[in-house]
């Protein structure tokens, strides 16, 4: 607009409800298309259908023999919650199971793992699963192991 127009307050107005309005549009619109969940400590998905599962962050800890550093072992597990209504209640309880995880399997991670041999993900389960049937209650998960890896040193 040149230097002969002039806007009256009332043009000046409307056009910043309008630029207003349309940025408002804009930023809502964009909002609808995205899907919002809240994140926390663990990682966790909920399916649609089927029993619902809390993957936790992966435990990594050093593989000793002999006092010496051989491997940096890393391992991914998942919880199937057996129990109806039992989400709840097993996220409330993540912390004092991983800790009880993480203890058990540093012990065995000194009796069975080791460099030259895969992880045997039904020794791992078998081991945990007292665990967590301890902190949690006889049967209300399950413990799958997701992915186990050593990488030697």
């Amino acid at each position: 607009m040149g230097p002969d127009v002039a806007l009256t307050s009332k043009d000046r107005s409307s056009m910043r409800l309008s630029v207003i309005f349309s940025i408002m549009m804009v930023l809502l619109s964009g909002f609808g298309a995205q899907d919002v969940r809240a994140q926390d400590g663990e990682g966790e998905e909920i399916q649609d259908v089927g029993k619902p599962r809390i993957e936790m962050k992966p435990f990594n800890m050093a593989l000793l023999e002999r006092g010496r550093v051989r491997g940096q072992v890393t391992m991914h597990l998942v919880l199937v919650i057996e129990q109806k209504g039992g989400h709840e209640f097993v996220r409330t309880r993540l912390p004092q199971l991983r800790a009880d995880f993480n203890s058990a399997l540093t012990v065995l991670a000194r009796q069975r793992f080791s460099v030259s041999r895969p992880i045997d993900p039904d020794i791992v389960k078998a081991y945990l699963t007292p665990y967590a049937d301890q902190r949690l209650g006889s049967g209300v998960v399950s413990v799958y192991v997701k992915q186990a890896l050593i990488e030697p040193s």
